[in-house]
């Protein structure tokens, strides 16, 4: 069925002209038939389409995996290394260098030792010019850890193991000229060489989980 463009009558398919007003209405019957026709199945299309789209869309926002938050990272261990430790460090290491430096290590018996022990007083000189850089270089490892540069976590573990690199050399040193070591020293030396191996892994464990943060 059509309709015809002058008085709005239904007119049948193929009819030329209209049986109320007459008008030639036959190509434009056929159109408008067709335009509504195509409208209709325009609209159903659309109606059809969005619940389907819509399905969709629910059915991603379910499957999608939802992101698990980022662990926040403690920071406790690295205040007190900028805060104390390293200040400390700094502090024993000057003073160690200049007790070996004067030879009072040894208290009243300087002379005496260093009279037997030829070699000995070398090998303390230059043991305590590495205990003062090292202190030095405490104070600035403090502060480029403090700044959250880059070469900070490095700089840190680097001075822990030039720490432990000195003291293999003076107790290496010692042992040859003293002939060995007293138990008592030998213990003690031995003792602060395990703790420092160990709070060395940890470090270098520590600062490459939070290696981001230091980006400056």
């Amino acid at each position: 069925m059509g309709v015809c463009n002058n008085c709005g009558n239904q007119i049948s398919d193929g009819q030329l002209t209209c049986p109320v007003c007459g008008a030639y209405t036959g190509a434009g019957a056929q159109a408008n038939n067709q335009a509504s026709q195509q409208n209709m199945y325009n609209q159903q299309g659309m109606y059809n389409q969005a619940p389907q789209q819509n399905m969709y869309n629910q059915q991603d926002m379910y499957n999608q995996t939802p992101q698990q938050p980022q662990k926040e990272l403690g920071m406790k261990w690295f205040h007190f290394v900028i805060y104390f430790q390293l200040f400390v460090s700094a502090l024993v290491g000057l003073w160690n260098g200049f007790q070996l430096l004067t030879g009072r290590i040894y208290g009243e018996n300087t002379d005496r030792v260093y009279s037997y022990f030829s070699g000995l007083k070398g090998v303390d000189t230059i043991i305590g010019i590495c205990y003062i850089a090292i202190a030095i270089f405490a104070l600035v490892t403090r502060f480029m850890l403090a700044d959250f540069k880059k070469c900070g976590p490095a700089m840190y573990i680097g001075m822990q193991v030039a720490g432990l690199i000195i003291s293999i050399a003076y107790i290496a040193s010692v042992t040859s000229i003293v002939d060995g070591l007293t138990e008592y020293i030998a213990s003690s030396i031995y003792g602060t060489m395990a703790v420092s191996i160990v709070m060395l892994i940890c470090n270098i464990v520590y600062f490459k989980k939070r290696k981001h943060l230091f980006d400056r």
